[in-house]
């Protein structure tokens, strides 16, 4: 009986400290869209998370803007969108994710770099109504000039065939080549283009959040015979600012370690979520803590200026060895200075061991002309004010009463 109470106690001591143990468990809502690859990526995200003991409930945004509304509601904690055109208070990145690329094809023959003539007058399926596609054709009739009146945005591609596609998201799976065999990629760059001046380039210098995007050639046989230049905009992991900047950093932590392993689900995911990002490139700045993340492993202050740092202190050491060499110099002008003063007494009271009782009025008023004139130096700081001083005025002093003493003592013999 006495033997195994003490097993019966043991049990709950070791799950109590099996509890202690684990890890803290986190439960977050994930927003992302039902165009691919978000959904793939979004379950890669949750698999890769729920390991780190953060677990995803993820839940659909109908488009980035009502995803962003979501989260600084607080109706979602994380999301995934295409970067905006533009800063937004309060929401930050908490990891890039893939480039989501702009497809536009296109049944009739389309001369390569005119995108004017390619949509004025035809009917075009952009995605969602106030989606980042149709916002983004949107913008770009705009810049060339096009009235939107002149172009036929469709609701829906499947109530009729749009003379053109406006897609933008991950790349085209070989199914979706097949259903678009009739229609063929359109090239932002002319054959005439010289590196960097396509009209891709000159979209991406109006739009910041877009880059020119090549697609290789032979990436989709059948609808792209040759290379073809496109646009691109960043798709990210997003917060709120106020989000928890420990778990932000476990987040990126995750995620950047296992970029390879995210890469899986859709293969562009490792040019974008890569530890050494620039976060100026971001349209949502970095959040606190993934930054803190990626600036783990960088060298402080110190270590970062080390060369400038010894630079500095050579040139302070230097400066100041010459600064206390001139110091000791003055000091040792002013010790020289009143030493000529120090020999002149001691030459006067050479003098005064045969002087009579008018030649010890003359040294005397000699003692005074010398203490006299090293008053006025002290006062005009050419000599120190030291022990030499000292001495001299002891000296000069006791040779005035030897001076005072010996004409007293004559006075009185006479």
């Amino acid at each position: 009986m006495t033997s195994d109470r003490p097993r019966r106690l043991l049990l709950p001591g070791v799950i109590l400290l099996a509890a202690a143990c684990a890890p803290e468990q986190h439960s977050l809502t994930l927003g992302r869209s039902s165009e691919e690859p978000a959904p793939a990526i979004a379950d890669s995200v949750r698999d890769t998370l729920n390991t780190q003991g953060i677990i995803l409930d993820l839940q659909f945004a109908s488009d980035p803007a009502a995803a962003m509304r979501a989260v600084l509601d607080g109706d979602l904690d994380l999301a995934i969108v295409e970067e905006p055109d533009h800063p937004l208070p309060q929401i930050m990145t908490l990891s890039p994710l893939y480039p989501s690329v702009l497809h536009v094809l296109h049944r009739q023959p389309a001369v390569a770099g005119d995108f004017v003539a390619l949509i004025d007058g035809t009917s075009v399926y952009a995605g969602p109504i106030g989606g980042t596609a149709h916002q983004l054709l949107l913008d770009l009739a705009e810049d060339f000039g096009l009235s939107a009146d002149n172009i036929e945005v469709l609701d829906n591609p499947w109530t009729v065939s749009p003379d053109v596609y406006f897609i933008l998201g991950g790349l085209l799976s070989q199914e979706n080549v097949n259903f678009l065999e009739d229609y063929r990629l359109f090239n932002f760059a002319s054959p005439n283009d010289i590196d960097g001046g396509s009209v891709a380039d000159a979209v991406a210098l109006r739009h910041h959040h877009l880059r020119p995007f090549l697609l290789p050639k032979g990436v989709y046989p059948g609808i792209a015979e040759t290379a073809v230049v496109t646009l691109s905009t960043r798709t990210v992991l997003i917060a709120h600012e106020g989000f928890d900047e420990q778990l932000a950093f476990d987040i990126a932590s995750a995620l950047f370690t296992n970029a390879q392993e995210i890469s899986k689900s859709y293969p562009l995911v490792t040019g974008e979520l890569q530890e050494d990002l620039d976060a100026t490139e971001l349209m949502l700045p970095l959040h606190p803590g993934t930054r803190r993340f990626r600036d783990r492993d960088r060298p402080g202050f110190v270590e970062r200026n080390v060369d400038v740092i010894a630079l500095y202190l050579t040139i302070g050491l230097a400066a100041f060895s010459g600064v206390f060499a001139l110091y000791r110099n003055r000091l040792q002008v002013r010790k020289d200075r009143i030493d000529v003063f120090y020999q002149r007494l001691i030459d006067i009271r050479e003098t005064m061991k045969t002087a009579a009782d008018s030649g010890s009025q003359i040294q005397k008023q000699q003692v005074l002309n010398v203490q006299r004139e090293v008053l006025d130096l002290l006062i005009e700081e050419r000599i120190a004010a030291d022990a030499s001083l000292v001495a001299f005025v002891i000296l000069s002093n006791q040779m005035l009463d030897e001076i005072d003493r010996a004409t007293s003592g004559t006075n009185q013999s006479l």
